[in-house]
């Protein structure tokens, strides 16, 4: 899993179908990369089950791509885990929101 994202291209995929579900036109003019090289790429996710695609319900012409993100997240927690068990998360547990963050502080004033 991680060396099918640490490919620069795949990351940046990843990261510009996290924020839409996109046609390959579209992901070729935001990555700035030929067409052929994107769908090699979008094929790669789409066989580790990150990426799913869908045809456009209008006309069915175009092809959607979204990002798997459930998917994602358990090849990561995954990936985690095998890394090193203190990053072993559960599952059934929500992720906490200050995760590698500092913790807010809080200051309580009575008068």
């Amino acid at each position: 899993m991680l060396r099918l994202v640490a490919d620069a291209t795949r990351w940046r995929l990843l990261a510009e179908l996290g924020a839409s579900d996109r046609r390959v036109g579209e992901l070729v003019a935001l990555l700035d990369e030929p067409q052929n090289l994107v769908s090699y790429h979008l094929r790669e996710l789409r066989d580790a089950g990150l990426v799913s695609s869908r045809r456009s319900s209008f006309d069915k012409r175009d092809t959607y791509y979204r990002l798997d993100q459930n998917r994602c997240a358990e090849m990561f927690r995954v990936a985690g885990a095998a890394l090193d068990p203190s990053l072993r998360v559960d599952s059934a547990a929500p992720v906490p929101v200050h995760a590698g963050r500092a913790r807010p502080r809080v200051l309580f004033l009575c008068t």
